[in-house]
């Protein structure tokens, strides 16, 4: 998985950063018997940067990132981009490849406490509003409406000023919840920024790399992005995204399952009855 975790860091390095990841490429089999310590010796670097580096990547420590590097040189090379000439079997091989990568990526960069603080945020909200701008709104409005079915005070809308004028009427007992892959737009960005004048828990699914959405947020659940020359790094985004929602709503229906379970099935009777009367 060095790689897959490399790939979502790679626009945020350093350069005395990028001097380490050439290093790895060059001499990874030697490296593999480096501690910290001696790897900063012979790049002439500090040792905490070193240590940084592996953080950055989603490793407890220097060692655990070595053990990951060594896997990477034992398995096998698989080519992962889909090209036009090759065989169904081939493309839907690769497509599974890259969607497994990205949910055991999802989880490793979202550990149990942060769905937990979720989940309790969610669970304990007054009032729960969700906004996605943008290609992201139709997702909001999908999350927003699974909550609804949970019996969460749960609203969704794609117009911003709407968005804003109801967060001027929220307060620390209600939660923001957002969805933007950059981070950094400014109608999201701004959503942020009111929610946090009036004391409103933020939560925000947003992109690994740094961004000025993190900075706004309470909780970060972090989705994880496997770029391809196709148009399928749009949908391993999905892929991570649809991760997190099913951690969240699973690992909240567990908290109090015969009452979800009761208000979800008493949503799907009044559905059923309203559409087939």
């Amino acid at each position: 998985m060095y790689q897959e975790k490399l790939k979502q860091v790679q626009n945020e390095l350093t350069q005395t950063e990028k001097v380490i990841v050439e290093f790895f490429e060059k001499h990874s089999l030697e490296a593999r018997s480096f501690t910290s310590y001696q790897l900063a010796d012979r790049l002439n670097i500090g040792q905490s940067t070193i240590i940084r580096f592996s953080k950055k990547l989603g490793y407890r420590s220097f060692r655990e990132l070595l053990e990951d590097l060594s896997i990477s040189l034992t398995e096998e090379k698989v080519k992962e981009e889909i090209v036009v000439n090759e065989g169904t079997s081939s493309t839907n091989q690769k497509i599974i490849q890259q969607y497994q990568k990205m949910a055991e990526l999802t989880l490793e960069f979202n550990p149990p406490q942060v769905i937990d603080q979720t989940v309790s945020a969610l669970r304990n909200a007054r009032k729960i509003m969700v906004f996605g701008f943008g290609n992201s709104n139709l997702f909001a409005e999908y999350i927003s409406n699974q909550w609804l079915k949970m019996g969460l005070d749960s609203f969704c809308s794609a117009n911003s000023h709407i968005i804003f004028s109801m967060l001027s009427q929220f307060g620390p007992q209600d939660v923001l919840f957002l969805i933007s892959e950059s981070g950094e737009t400014p109608e999201i960005l701004k959503a942020a920024r009111i929610a946090g004048h009036q004391n409103v828990t933020v939560i925000a699914m947003t992109r690994i790399q740094k961004n000025r959405l993190h900075g706004y947020s309470d909780i970060v659940l972090k989705t994880v992005n496997y770029e391809t020359n196709t148009r399928l790094n749009a949908m391993t985004l999905r892929c991570s995204q649809l991760c997190l929602l099913d951690m969240i709503y699973l690992n909240l229906y567990k908290t109090d399952f015969e009452y979800y379970e009761k208000i979800i099935a008493e949503s799907e009777k009044l559905l059923d009855y309203k559409y087939n009367g």
